[in-house]
């Protein structure tokens, strides 16, 4: 496929995946669109990850989704540029649980096919929001916190992507210790961009 007929294509579908609403809902994204082709492995895997061990009741942490992306390839950013989909991440958790906005660490400039500028992120990357537990949660000992996760990635032809991710963190009266993956999120510590 020539760049003419791959900005062709992207030019009549890139306004069908802009609507909001219905395109980043109940079903994965690959399911939806139609005449997509999904390739049987994704080039993004993604990890749900919490900053500490456990959370305290009145206390707070950080969870994140860790994208790993295979070489060459990228997503996008929270402002994708003049074509691409922004990475979606929908929380959810038990009564109680409260999540504060998502932080996007500053994007790379990529110039993808048909001179399409765009932002996103390419080798890895987290995408975190602060988690606060209520003083007055009625929790047991743990907190089941879900990722609903939609993103695109891009090399020379874009595929959509899709997770369902799940983590329990326990609840303790100790003060939290930092987890394994605690310097990840230093290194993604930014302004919502």
């Amino acid at each position: 496929m020539g760049v003419r007929q791959r900005f062709l294509l992207v030019g009549f579908c890139l306004p069908l995946l802009s609507l909001d609403g219905p395109v980043w809902s109940e079903e994965p994204i690959a399911k939806r669109l139609k005449g997509f082709a999904a390739p049987e492995e994704q080039p993004v895997t993604a990890t749900l990850i919490a900053e500490h061990v456990s959370v305290q009741l009145g206390g707070k942490t950080r969870v994140g989704v860790h994208f790993d992306i295979e070489e060459g390839w990228h997503l996008y950013a929270k402002n994708p540029g003049d074509a691409g989909l922004p990475t979606r991440i929908a929380w959810s958790a038990l009564s109680g649980v409260s999540f504060g906005p998502l932080q996007w660490p500053p994007p790379q400039k990529f110039l993808d096919p048909g001179e399409i500028r765009t932002f996103g992120y390419s080798g890895t990357v987290m995408l975190s929001s602060p988690l606060v537990l209520a003083a007055t949660a009625k929790l047991k000992d743990r907190i089941p916190i879900h990722a609903d996760v939609q993103w695109v990635a891009c090399k020379e032809l874009c595929v959509p992507g899709s997770a369902v991710l799940e983590l329990t963190l326990p609840v303790s009266p100790d003060q939290p210790v930092l987890s394994t993956h605690a310097e990840l999120f230093e290194q993604g510590d930014s302004a919502d961009h």
